[in-house]
């Protein structure tokens, strides 16, 4: 039986999001011969020192928690600590915040705000500049409504704890399993975890790769928060786990294969190229 490692970074408050997600995920693999091991942390380098192959989930929440601090020294922070945590290779995921704050105890909901949509943005900058998978739970939590899920930022109460955790199982299972299960495997996985789909999951609403919606009515925008840079990043990974063994070259090029399929030859090879010269540039002289 295939054995697929995890650890979760997050808070006290995320500790039932992060259940939720690990039981949708374990049934799902054990469904195709595969079992999940997986463990909550509550420090950075808790994470970092995982064994190698395991999939790190890291939210962003515990940057909540020192509102004193100016943004400039915890961003510098932020991408000193996922520059090394993305160096190793293995999957990262950084799902993002819900930009709500329930005011109502909250005094310094204000601040919360600011603080979590700078970080919101920062995720997708550490997509861009090292690789890290976003897993917009922002967005579905947008798309939701705060007042149908009953929740704020904390993904707390019944309905919003079950969204939030199917939301990051899916992305774990679209991002993360390359290295572990072959594709078609990683399909049958994704559909036992949709047919678990919440009751109060968005409708969907077809957006163009590469786009994130943000906002919602007359506030709503689409803006671009992935870029080609990301998509080279991913690519000269899935080369590296070759050239480390942990991919076999068939199953990498089988995994090419589906891509160029979703993407088309032009761009699937401009990618490709630009992956390969990614990890040329990278390797010591």
């Amino acid at each position: 039986m295939k054995k697929i490692e995890a650890v979760f970074f997050g808070d006290a408050h995320e500790r039932q999001v992060i259940a939720r997600a690990a039981s949708l995920l374990s049934d799902a693999l054990e469904s195709q011969g595969a079992s999940l091991s997986h463990m909550m942390v509550h420090d950075f380098d808790s994470a970092v020192n995982a064994a190698p192959g395991t999939i790190r989930v890291m939210s962003l929440a515990p940057a909540l928690r020192a509102l004193d601090t100016p943004w400039p020294e915890v961003e510098r922070d932020l991408l000193a600590r996922y520059e090394a945590l993305c160096a190793a290779g293995d999957p990262v995921l950084v799902p993002t915040l819900f930009r709500h704050v329930e005011r109502s105890g909250q005094p310094d909901g204000a601040r919360i705000l600011l603080r979590i949509r700078r970080l919101d943005l920062l995720a997708a900058e550490l997509s861009r500049l090292y690789g890290a998978f976003v897993v917009d739970v922002d967005r579905v939590f947008a798309d939701t409504g705060a007042m149908r899920l009953k929740t704020d930022y904390r993904a707390e109460g019944d309905a919003a704890t079950e969204l939030a955790g199917y939301t990051l199982a899916l992305g774990i299972t679209d991002n993360a399993l390359d290295a572990a299960l072959p594709f078609e495997v990683q399909e049958r996985v994704k559909a036992r975890i949709v047919a678990q789909a919440p009751a109060s999951r968005p409708v969907p609403e077809i957006t163009p790769r590469e786009l994130m919606v943000m906002g919602k009515g007359r506030r709503r925008q689409v803006v671009s928060t992935i870029t080609d840079a990301v998509q080279d990043n991913h690519v000269g990974w899935l080369l590296r786990q070759v050239v480390k063994g942990q991919i076999p070259p068939g199953q990498a090029i089988e995994k090419l294969v589906h891509a160029v399929r979703r993407r088309g030859v032009q761009e699937s090879f401009s990618i490709v190229t630009a992956g390969l010269f990614k990890m040329i540039r990278a390797t010591p002289q």
